[in-house]
């Protein structure tokens, strides 16, 4: 009998210990990918506006980067930089888009009357200057480079647009048609005011 209670308890306890696995567990731990994570440094997660999530209670903004350079002000200056540009670009594309949808409202009640080049228009406002805009957000990268958020509120994106239909008005005669009929004038700056 006791032979017997000796072989079930030294059974039940190869039994347990096939279970174990000699301290390791065997949790499974579910792995998620960030939402986002610097493009320098991939591994590491990044707060969001550094993915160009827009920020609450700016009209326009634009993430710019620059890698490490010799001086921390030569980094400051190329990021900033690099969001101004990508700024300008998305600003061109937007008005671009905004007359387009102004050309085709107005193309059924006068097809010929107002015709824009959008691509002139995006090729133009690129180049301007805007002005207004501000850093709202600065970080150094893991790999020290350094990552900046320029930004533009309501009032100033729609200042930027009214000066940026008076350089294309210049530029363009159909623009200057345009802008010389008060009724397009008012219809297309209500658009601007909408969005």
């Amino acid at each position: 009998m006791k032979y017997l209670q000796s072989i079930i308890i030294l059974s039940a306890a190869a039994l347990a210990g096939c279970g174990a696995t000699s301290g390791v567990t065997t949790k499974q731990e579910e792995l998620i990918a960030p939402d986002c994570v610097f493009t320098d440094a991939p591994q590491q997660k990044a707060p969001l506006w550094v993915c160009d999530v827009p920020i609450e209670g700016y009209e326009l903004t634009a993430v710019g980067f620059s890698e490490k350079r010799p001086t921390a002000s030569m980094t400051s200056t190329s990021a900033r930089t690099d969001a101004g540009v990508k700024m300008s670009e998305h600003f061109a594309t937007s008005v671009a888009a905004l007359l387009k949808e102004y050309q085709k409202s107005v193309e059924t009640e006068d097809k010929s009357k107002f015709i824009v080049d959008t691509d002139m228009v995006r090729e133009s406002l690129t180049s301007i200057t805007l002005f207004g805009t501000k850093i709202i957000r600065s970080l150094t990268s893991p790999t020290k480079g350094q990552y900046v958020v320029l930004a533009m509120d309501k009032a100033t994106y729609e200042a930027n647009a009214e000066k940026a239909f008076a350089a294309l008005s210049n530029d363009d005669a159909n623009m200057r048609k345009l802008f010389s009929d008060e009724k397009a004038r008012e219809r297309l700056m209500s658009l601007i005011k909408v969005k």
